[in-house]
């Protein structure tokens, strides 16, 4: 498997719940709250990174967790805690922006949510970020589910320190294009994370959910939890609420709408098209 630059982000990833307030406060705070109730239902977290969504999922009632992730550290590290805890989580070493990573056995068709956080900024293309989304689709029943994404605010604040108190700097070339590459740095306790994004548009991310085979996309906007206003103040969070780096989709799969695989596509280039 090609190396990851999550490879060697294993342990500031791990800490950056505790170390971060706003992963806690309002990251998964928010997230969770769109997720909604996941007992008795299966669900799949795509870019599971270490396994803290996985885990969460989970614990929450999930009836089957499991998680994907390219990075074989994060994988390795996510089963071994799993070893350890017990909990009935499933990892899988597998690149999500690879299509028929959907397709694999006892993942296709099997879900009814997909979750999938600050995954798609990682796409480098369009091709890979459509990727991402059907791997999504093809993981969910045929007759349909969701797939809910926490993902880069396409129109997140290009000032350099607005981020910065709560231990982040994004910077990002100033470009209409679609894929500009951008450089998150994280404060993580002693740790300092670095890693290369893509930015791309609200049309993008639709119209790759859509290929995908998802309608009724909704945006969610982060709010605060009452815990994290009490902590640390309104005026603390004010920056963040006011124009916050990752927004929420929540994309309904359309039933039956499953996008074709590369193989059958290659092999029937005269089948009519979808009505």
């Amino acid at each position: 498997m090609v190396d990851s630059q999550f490879d060697t982000a294993v342990a500031a990833y791990e800490s950056s719940m505790e170390e971060m307030p706003f992963r806690e406060h309002v990251e998964a705070y928010s997230f969770l709250n769109a997720v909604g109730e996941v007992a008795g239902r299966n669900v799949l977290d795509l870019g599971c990174g270490s396994g803290l969504y996985a885990r969460r999922l989970r614990r929450a009632g999930a009836a089957r967790a499991v998680g994907m992730d390219e990075s074989a550290a994060m994988v390795e590290h996510a089963r071994r805690r799993e070893e350890r805890e017990g909990l009935g989580v499933e990892y899988l070493a597998a690149n999500a922006a690879d299509p028929t990573a959907g397709e694999l056995p006892d993942i296709a068709g099997s879900f009814d949510v997909v979750t999938a956080v600050y995954v798609l900024p990682y796409a480098p293309s369009q091709d890979a970020l459509q990727g991402f989304c059907a791997t999504a689709r093809r993981a969910l029943r045929a007759t349909g589910g969701r797939f809910v994404a926490a993902v880069l605010n396409p129109e997140f604040s290009t000032d350099p320190q607005w981020y910065r108190g709560y231990g982040m700097l994004l910077s990002s070339q100033e470009s209409p294009e679609e894929g500009t590459p951008g450089h998150l740095r994280a404060w993580v306790g002693p740790e300092v994370l670095d890693l290369d994004f893509f930015r791309w548009s609200t049309a993008a991310h639709e119209q790759a959910l859509e290929a995908a085979g998802f309608d009724g996309v909704s945006w969610i906007r982060p709010t605060v939890s009452d815990e994290g206003r009490a902590r640390y103040g309104d005026a603390f969070w004010a920056n963040y609420l006011d124009c916050p780096h990752a927004l929420i989709i929540d994309a309904h799969a359309s039933p039956e709408a499953v996008p074709d695989s590369p193989a059958s596509t290659a092999e029937d280039t005269s089948a009519a098209p979808h009505q």
